[in-house]
């Protein structure tokens, strides 16, 4: 299949947040403390509306599939983006807060509350993450049963990091890793199925014959 422009934007789109996120990973803090509090909230900030497009990325893969595992998929894609953005919200931009104003004003003791908006956090990503993985199993299945065994070696990929997304992050390197092991595997799978719906477009008609 020669690759036109629409063909290589819709490859670099797919691949783009997993991508991204592999970038802004290896700029991670391992921990929260006074010294990374600032750039710990900030960098959760920038987070907040990436994350979800993974979940976009379920979506975009799917675009034309009917069925109910389809809408299944689309549905455990949407429940991702809801409960992993609560990671970022709360035990990224909220104890970052928290660790920035004890610091300045002096009153270490608030930081107290730092495990529990973590606890809250990670417990709300552990249903996202396992809602994702869900959608990626899906969506894997359906483009395999679609455009055959040209999706297998991205369904590999694209599940290996589901699963190592369940507790990776995107720390460096596992986190890292997982993002760019997920970038492959989604640009394998949208290759796949543009190749796929060429070769269809290609079989000649029964006028034709």
């Amino acid at each position: 299949m020669r690759l036109d422009i629409r063909s290589l934007v819709s490859l670099a789109g797919i691949a783009a947040t997993p991508l991204i996120l592999a970038g802004m990973g290896v700029t991670h803090p391992h921990e929260l403390t006074p010294q990374t509090a600032g750039y710990w909230h900030l960098l959760h900030y920038l987070l907040l509306p990436i994350f979800p497009l993974l979940g976009v990325n379920i979506w975009w893969l799917l675009r034309g599939v009917t069925g109910p595992l389809a809408w299944i998929a689309r549905g455990l894609a949407f429940i991702y983006m809801t409960f992993y953005g609560a990671l970022d919200v709360l035990a990224g931009i909220g104890t970052g807060l928290v660790m920035m104003k004890a610091t300045a004003t002096d009153q270490p003791a608030l930081t107290g509350v730092n495990q529990w908006l973590f606890a809250q956090g990670n417990e709300l990503a552990e249903i996202g993450v396992w809602a994702f993985g869900l959608a990626c199993i899906l969506v894997s299945v359906l483009l395999i049963r679609r455009v055959g065994r040209m999706a297998i070696p991205g369904s590999i990929l694209l599940l290996g990091a589901a699963i190592s997304f369940l507790s990776s992050h995107i720390y460096y390197p596992i986190g890292v890793v997982t993002m760019l092991v997920m970038a492959f595997g989604f640009g394998w799978l949208e290759w796949a199925r543009l190749r796929g719906e060429s070769l269809a477009a290609a079989k000649p008609t029964l006028q034709e014959v």
